[in-house]
């Protein structure tokens, strides 16, 4: 509707607010829909005779697209907005039952707060003046985390600080969640992506972080098994020691204990030590105590067989030992290295050797001197695993290992792996007097006949648990003011803050409650689980506090002020400038925001992960020293980054791996929007008109003119020689130079053969990059290598370049395009982001462009228009038809009344783009792609301007005219000859200006504007007009508004 706020001053008497409505119906609504022939089947005329529920849900459905201004159509009479919400109010008193019109109303104000639905209110009520002098202000709130805070939450309490090299330089890096960022490593961390986020943001275009959000019961679950890993984290011993030395002191004495308990556990699990120590104690009496053997009857397996050969030789493959449990080999190499009296060796029966089905001798038995000798090694390891009190399953297991040894596998080669690990009986080294002598003391008190070794630590084990235990339950007051030290650890630690009184007591009494079943560490576990699955940890908090002014508005607290500021432009809390500002209560005026947005705006030493999908695809970079959210806005509102998401066959694209190669084309669109917003003038209109871009460049302009140069050199050098027909031995004279250039510096070998093979590869593609006069050659690696070797060039971060595919997006050729190594660089048929093959393929389909989406992106971001949401009853399929093209298909589809209501604020602003097929490939011809259409199918040998195999339709012309409609000026309106045409005159029109404005207030502000933020945006736009179009500026003008800074309590909360 054209204002929200209004509320019309009517009757509330409902027999006058009906008459004012039906007249008001019949005025504006029933031309269309009366008896008639009534527009989408919807008929006003009869109210009266409809069946209750009928009448009910229509109700429902005329308050709704009342409320968004979705009825009548534009081109119809408006009414005004007293008699619109006369027309509201009517309506939702005829929506039937209580809980049904509250649930209702909730609904559709649900609704109205989403980001999609902003453009309702009244573009021109927001910039005209007419309400510029309503006082700005936002609602006190409670605002869920969104997934990038999450991460930056946990990595703190993680202590999880990740690097990067970035120009050649260790940096600590921003937004790592532990992702993998290059192939075959483990550069990122596997703990830290244990954490699951529950925390993710809709994957829309435009902006997402929205403060309406609530906590549901998805995000609890998430969080229940993520706030136990993080407890486990910080409660960890050597975690408590380097952070929390409250926690450390009060655990200091359960640890000592527990490292006793690790020792003796050590020294009593030893079989060696344990059977020493039960003869030392029981003398001559200790083998009536011992448990009894009944050995297992285990027959030997016989020798290897093969399912197709028969009999097979023994195995000699030592590696396969590590697949078994390393505790039972461990046991089993033991065992034979102490009962094996005589030589490692073995001896083959020749006379009883066994074929294979080929009849060649492969396997033999060896001696029964060997066998004997065997059966007594595993009867003694038999006894001694029965005594230690190993299960019957795993002893037999063990038993059938070496049997299975024995016969299949080459025991002189085990018994010389045996002998060459040095396995040896353990020298006796007892304890303490004090702690043996306590050993002593539980052993004798316990041990009953028959009774294992482990059940003997078992009982001595439980003795001394429940002896420390009840010492420790004994004697709680003790620890009462470190119990208070280690809530105020963990306040400062999760929530950054001291807690209160009351919270230091009822954490307390909490603690104690777990101390009194659990373990200290446990029971600490349990008190950081609780503290991460409050609401404290999950929202940001927004009131105001402080006498209210006239308005009824009051500031924040200098500490809440500290975080709004630092989550607008970071996804971390505030930084160390902040917290001092905080401390000092120094936010409590307008020039304490601008003196703080200011300084943060201008920090360029902290770097950040852009986009974790686009870094870990490819070896891209993605890391930037721009505030985040600064950037972010930008990718968010034109939504390129979506680009990845779209499903592409690679045999349509022809050029290789497609979605390798697009994620370089987001990373190069990234590094766009950081060089137009680092130079800071005329932002929105470069971003939509710029005709430079980044191409397979990795913004050091410096280092890739030095590769293309090294390449120049080489192909200078051998271009007039003879190196087709040349023999290692002509490459000696030549070597010195050679070993200047990268590609012959990681030959591997180095000789002079493999240098010539060098040399006959990369020569090739330098013929192809020079052979026509070119300037510059892409400097791509010629040579396939490992991500290690690095590059001839390497990204920001110093990693292989890859990807120089991403050039055929452009419709250029990687192998002979001459190419400008200053970037960004002037590229033929581009202007703006809108012609981006990020932006072009983000907003297209699986198979074909997307027109629709593409001019409705146009119609609600850059015109501040609104699409009504497609019925259900609508199909919304464009039919197939192999002669004509998308755009011919479309019009046949959408021509119909019903359906062009809707699609003219759309498809006219698509269709200019049709100039650019779902690839972001320039093209005057659209390919008709049908079987029935095939000319030539595609061939790898044969590639077209672009460096794509692909193959040759029938084609049409492509009709790149569109219309523009909606700014608002005359002269810029009407018929438009293509996608430059279009995109000149959005950027000359101050409502688009207005409406990226209007984008970037939800964006910062976290929600939809009102007209009371009136000011606000028009302040905004004056910022940004008088300072030559400084995004800066911008930013500045709306973290310093009134909407920003002042806070006004919620009457219905």
């Amino acid at each position: 509707m054209n204002n929200p706020e209004v509320v019309p001053d009517k009757s509330t008497d409902p027999t006058a607010l009906k008459a004012q409505a039906t007249r008001l119906l019949s005025s504006y609504c029933v031309s269309c829909h009366g008896p008639n022939q009534p527009e989408g089947g919807v008929q006003l005329s009869s109210l009266e005779t409809m069946r209750a529920t009928d009448r009910q849900k229509l109700f429902q459905q005329i308050r709704d697209v009342l409320h968004l201004s979705q009825m009548p159509p534009a081109e119809a009479k408006q009414p005004t907005d007293a008699e619109r919400n006369i027309l509201i109010k009517w309506s939702t008193t005829q929506i039937v039952g209580n809980a049904e019109v509250t649930g209702n109303a909730k609904a559709l104000a649900e609704k109205l707060q989403r980001f999609e639905y902003g453009n309702v209110v009244d573009h021109e009520a927001l910039f005209s003046g007419e309400n510029a002098e309503l006082p700005g202000y936002t609602t006190d709130r409670r605002w869920l985390i969104s997934e990038y805070i999450f991460n930056e939450k946990i990595n703190h309490l993680l202590d999880y600080k990740s690097n990067r090299t970035i120009h050649g330089m260790p940096q600590q890096v921003r937004g790592d969640s532990g992702v993998h960022w290059s192939p075959k490593t483990e550069r990122g961390n596997k703990f830290r992506r244990t954490i699951a986020n529950p925390y993710l943001l809709p994957a829309t275009v435009g902006v997402r972080y929205i403060a309406h959000k609530r906590l549901n019961t998805g995000h609890l679950l998430t969080m229940v098994g993520n706030a136990k890993r993080v407890a486990g984290h910080m409660s960890a011993e050597q975690t408590m020691k380097e952070n929390y030395p409250a926690m450390y002191q009060l655990m200091k004495p359960e640890l000592e204990t527990r490292e006793k308990f690790r020792s003796r556990k050590t020294f009593l699990q030893t079989f060696a030590y344990m059977q020493h120590l039960l003869k030392q104690i029981y003398g001559p009496d200790n083998e009536t105590l011992l448990p009894t053997l009944n050995p297992k009857d285990i027959p030997y397996p016989g020798p290897p067989q093969h399912t197709t050969n028969g009999i097979q030789a023994r195995h000699k493959n030592l590696e396969f030992l590590d697949r078994f449990d390393k505790e039972d080999i461990q046991a089993i190499l033991q065992g034979i290295a102490t009962y094996k009296r005589t030589a490692y060796a073995v001896e083959e029966i020749k006379t009883k050797s066994r074929s294979d089905r080929k009849g060649n001798a492969v396997w033999s038995p060896y001696s029964k001197a060997n066998l004997a000798e065997f059966d007594n090694i595993l009867l003694q390891c038999e006894r001694d695993w029965t005594r230690e009190g190993v299960t019957d399953y795993r002893i037999q297991n063990r038993i059938v290992t070496m049997k299975l040894f024995y016969d299949t596998w080459d025991m002189s080669q085990l018994y010389n792996h045996i002998q060459k690990l040095g396995y040896s009986k353990p020298k006796y080294v007892p304890l303490s007097d004090k702690e043996m002598e306590l050993i002593t003391k539980s052993i004798k008190q316990h041990r009953r006949a028959g009774d294992t070794h482990q059940q003997i630590i078992d009982k001595c084990f439980t003795e001394w648990d429940t002896s420390f235990k009840t010492a420790r339950i004994s004697k709680p007051a003790a620890d009462k003011d470190l119990i208070k030290q280690v809530v105020i650890e963990l306040y400062q630690k999760i929530y950054q803050r001291q807690p209160t009184e009351l919270e230091v007591i009822e954490n307390s009494k909490h603690f104690n409650l777990h101390a009194a079943k659990l373990d200290l560490q446990k029971a600490l576990g349990k008190l950081i689980e609780s503290l991460l699955l409050s609401t404290e940890f999950a929202y940001r908090t927004e009131f105001g506090v402080g006498k209210p002014d006239e308005h009824g508005r009051r500031m924040m607290p200098s500490r809440a002020a500290s975080y709004a500021l630092a989550y607008a432009l970071t996804d971390s809390s505030p930084d160390e400038q902040l917290i001092n500002a905080a401390s000092l209560d120094q936010l409590r005026s307008r020039q304490d925001y601008e003196r703080e947005v200011r300084r943060m705006l201008a920090r360029r030493d902290q770097w950040y992960i852009i986009d974790e999908n686009v870094q870990a695809t490819n070896l891209n970079a993605s890391t930037t020293n721009l505030p985040i959210r600064k950037l972010r806005f930008v990718r968010e509102f034109f939504g390129y980054p979506k680009a990845q998401e779209v499903f592409k066959d690679d045999s349509r694209f022809g050029a290789g791996r497609h979605e390798q190669a697009v994620s370089r084309l987001i990373d190069e669109a990234d590094l766009l929007v950081e060089h137009i917003l680092e130079n800071d003038q005329h932002v929105f209109e470069e971003l939509l008109t710029t005709d430079k871009f980044f191409i397979y460049h990795s913004g050091d302009n410096k280092a890739m003119a030095e590769a293309a140069r090294q390449l120049k050199l080489v192909f200078k050098y051998f271009s007039k020689l003879d190196w087709e027909n040349w023999t290692p031995d002509h490459i000696e004279p030549h070597r010195e130079f050679l070993m200047t250039v990268w590609e012959f510096q990681k030959t591997r070998g180095g000789d002079n053969k493999a240098l010539l093979t060098t040399l006959k590869r990369l020569m090739p593609a330098l013929n192809l990059h020079f052979s026509d006069g070119q300037t510059n050659g892409m400097p791509y690696m010629k040579m396939a290598m490992g991500f290690w070797h690095g590059g001839n060039v390497l990204g920001r971060t110093g990693q292989q370049m890859r990807g120089e595919q991403v050039s055929s997006y452009w419709n250029l050729n990687w192998k002979t395009w001459d190419y400008p190594v200053h970037q960004p660089a002037p590229i033929a048929n581009r202007k703006g982001l809108l012609t981006h093959p990020a932006w072009l393929i983000a907003h297209s389909q699986n198979l074909e462009t997307d027109p629709i989406h593409r001019g409705k992106w146009i119609r609600e971001k850059l015109l501040a228009g609104t699409i009504p949401d497609v019925p259900i009853t609508v199909d919304a399929v464009i039919p197939p038809d192999q002669h004509k093209t998308l755009r011919q298909r479309m019009e046949h589809r959408t021509a119909d009344a019903y359906c062009w209501r809707c699609h003219q604020s759309m498809d006219p602003l698509g269709f200019p783009f049709e100039s650019y097929d779902d690839f972001g490939r320039f093209r005057t011809e659209e390919n008709l792609e049908h079987p029935e259409n095939l000319l030539t199918e595609a061939r790898r040998d044969v590639t077209n301007e672009s460096g794509a195999s692909l193959p040759i339709y029938k084609t049409r012309p492509v009709d790149p005219s569109g219309v523009l409609r909606g700014t608002g000026d005359a002269a810029l309106d009407g018929n438009v000859e293509n996608a430059f045409d279009l995109i000149d005159r959005l950027s000359a029109s101050d409502k688009v200006r207005q409406s990226i404005i209007r984008h970037a207030f939800r964006f910062f502000l976290g929600r939809n504007e009102r007209i009371s933020d009136s000011r606000t945006l028009m302040d905004a736009e004056k910022a940004y007009v008088d300072s030559n179009g400084s995004y800066d500026e911008l930013i500045v003008s709306l973290l310093t508004s009134d909407s920003f800074i002042y806070r006004k309590s919620n009457s219905k909360e």
